[in-house]
C-alpha cells in the first residue's frame, strides 16, 4: 500500500433550517516521502489544526502539498496557517471564486487573499500527477472547478478523496446531488468517480468502500455534542451522539 490516509476530523452530513452544520473532512495523507493535506477545514476546527497535526508528529511546516477541493469555507478556512505548502486547485475552481459576480454564496472570502500568496499548482485536466500515485481528477457540479484526487494502492485498489463532489453516503448511491452549481456534472462526476474507485472519502462522510456494485459505510465519523454544566437536552442527557443509519 502506497498511501496512508488519516482522517483528521471526519464530515459529517446534515443542515438546519436555517443553517447549515459546516462540518467537511479534513484528511493527512502520507506516502513515507511527502505530508500532503486533503483541504483544510472550516472554522469549527480552526483552534484544534495545530493539535491535530500534532497528535500525527507533525506541525503545519511539515505540510508539503494542500490539495483544495473547492473553495468553500468548510474546506479552505484554515489555509493561512501553511504559508510554505504548495496549493493545488483546478484552474476552474481558482476562476470560480475570483470571478465576484457570478460566483457561489458559499466561496470562503477570507480565503483569497492566502490562495493569491501562496505558491500554487492549477489543475487543468485528470491525471495530473502531485505525487508518484496520486493523481487529479476534475470532478465538477458542486462548484465548476470541484477537484477529487485518486490514489494508487497497487493490485487495482483505487482510492478517491472526492471533497463535496460526492458530499455522502445517499448522493453515492443516488448520484443524485443536493446544493450543485451544475445537476448534470454532478451526476456526471459521481458516475465518473465509481468507475474509478474502489473506496471513497467523501466531503461529509466517512470512508465508504465499493465492493460487487454495493456501497459499504465504514462508519468512524460520529459526532458527539457535548453541553455545558447546568444545561440538557432531550430529557436529561449532557451528551448526544449523531450517527448516520
Amino acid at each position: 500500500m502506497r498511501f496512508t490516509v488519516d482522517v483528521l476530523f471526519p464530515g459529517f452530513t446534515g443542515k438546519m433550517a436555517k443553517g447549515r452544520l459546516g462540518w467537511g473532512t479534513f484528511a493527512l495523507v502520507r506516502d513515507g516521502k511527502h505530508n500532503i493535506l486533503m483541504d483544510v477545514g472550516g472554522p469549527v476546527i480552526r483552534v484544534f489544526v495545530k493539535q491535530m497535526l500534532a497528535d500525527h508528529g507533525l506541525t503545519c511546516e511539515d505540510i508539503d502539498y494542500i490539495i483544495i477541493s473547492h473553495g468553500h469555507a468548510d474546506h479552505s478556512y484554515n489555509l493561512d496557517f501553511f504559508p510554505g505548502a504548495e496549493i493545488v486547485i483546478s484552474k476552474a475552481e481558482w476562476e470560480h471564486m475570483n470571478d465576484f459576480e457570478s460566483r457561489d454564496y458559499s466561496t470562503a472570502e477570507c480565503t483569497l487573499p492566502w490562495l493569491r500568496a501562496y505558491k500554487k499548482r492549477f489543475i487543468t485536466r485528470d491525471g495530473e500527477e502531485i505525487v508518484p500515485g496520486m493523481t487529479t481528477l476534475l470532478t465538477p457540479g458542486h462548484t465548476p472547478g470541484s477537484l477529487s484526487v485518486l490514489l494508487d494502492q497497487g493490485d487495482g485498489v483505487t482510492w478517491a478523496l472526492v471533497g463535496d463532489a460526492v458530499k455522502n453516503r445517499a448522493e453515492l448511491r443516488s448520484e443524485y446531488v443536493l446544493q450543485t452549481c451544475d445537476a448534470q456534472q454532478s451526476h456526471e462526476s459521481i458516475v465518473k468517480i465509481k468507475q474509478l474507485a474502489t473506496r471513497i472519502l467523501p466531503g461529509h462522510d466517512g470512508w465508504l468502500t465499493l465492493k460487487d456494485g454495493e456501497i459499504i459505510p465504514e462508519g468512524g465519523n460520529d459526532v458527539t455534542l457535548i453541553y455545558p454544566e447546568g444545561i440538557t437536552v432531550n430529557g436529561g442527557q449532557h451528551e448526544v451522539t449523531l450517527h448516520i443509519d
